[in-house]
């Protein structure tokens, strides 16, 4: 046999032998006269297979927050502070036919913190601003800014 042959041979044993080692199978590689020689062993798996699941996890997702964006050059006023406003009880209001609710606000006692802070708690309607500069309640209080 020539020497290229053998040594082809002898690469395709080794890596016959490297394959299976790398199986975790046992191996054997003897040789006489140059010729390798591999056995193999064939293990058979369980007829059954072992399923494993994942216990179920809790998922919690918070609420949405809610964001108040409060009207232009409004925010330097103490009373139209957020975490003031969400402190004040909510001030249901029921103005007279005609009678608008800064009017009705007014004519009960509240001041024009109290007033602004139901003109929040309500949305910020752009109805409450006679002039439409973002303050509410300025012909039933007059200009406070």
């Amino acid at each position: 046999m020539s020497q290229p042959m053998r040594l082809i041979r002898a690469t395709a044993a080794l890596s016959a032998a490297l394959a299976l080692a790398a199986c975790g199978l046992p191996r054997t590689i003897s040789g006489t006269a140059g010729q390798p020689s591999v056995s193999t062993v064939v293990t058979t798996a369980p007829s059954t297979p072992t399923v494993t699941v994942a216990p179920p996890q809790t998922v919690v997702v918070q609420p949405p927050q809610t964001v108040v964006v409060e009207p232009k050059g409004a925010s330097g006023q103490w009373y139209a502070q957020s975490n003031w406003i969400n402190a004040q009880p909510w001030i249901t209001i029921t103005p007279a036919v005609g009678q608008t609710p800064c009017q009705w606000l007014r004519a009960r006692g509240y001041s024009y913190a109290q007033a602004y802070a139901a003109w929040a708690q309500n949305g910020y309607p752009a109805s409450w601003s006679a002039t439409g500069d973002g303050y509410p309640c300025q012909k039933s209080y007059g200009m406070q800014h």
